[in-house]
């Protein structure tokens, strides 16, 4: 296990800046969370690690927020989801739309629906 790469957190933070019910719990467990490779096939998904001290949450998995991983043009090229796992963040999924994988994007890459609230 390692910490999350300073872009995986930026990612991470602006996907739970966003509110849902149980997000106060998930932006909590951020502090302590670690992070392994979650998939083989070289795409960015991450499988993530908090302690069993940490704060639950009620959220549903996934969350109810999905962001669109966009090119260079702006182009939806992929997306990004958050799951939890009996209330502890547990994976960042990053899938594409074609037949290669994408990294871990950075928070400028995303799009999220619902857009954030002002």
């Amino acid at each position: 296990m390692r910490p999350l790469t300073r872009n995986e957190l930026a990612l991470l933070d602006a996907l739970l800046r966003h509110p849902f019910d149980g997000v106060e719990e998930l932006r909590a467990q951020v502090r302590d969370v670690s992070a392994t490779p979650g998939c083989t096939c070289g795409c960015g998904t991450l499988d993530l690690h908090v302690p069993d001290t940490a704060p639950r949450s009620s959220v549903a998995s996934p969350v109810p927020l999905e962001g669109t991983v966009v090119g260079a043009g702006g182009e939806p090229v992929g997306g990004i989801l958050l799951f939890a796992h009996d209330g502890r963040l547990s994976c960042l999924e990053v899938y594409s739309f074609a037949d290669y994988p994408l990294p871990m994007p950075g928070p400028e890459q995303v799009r999220w629906d619902p857009p954030p609230e002002p």
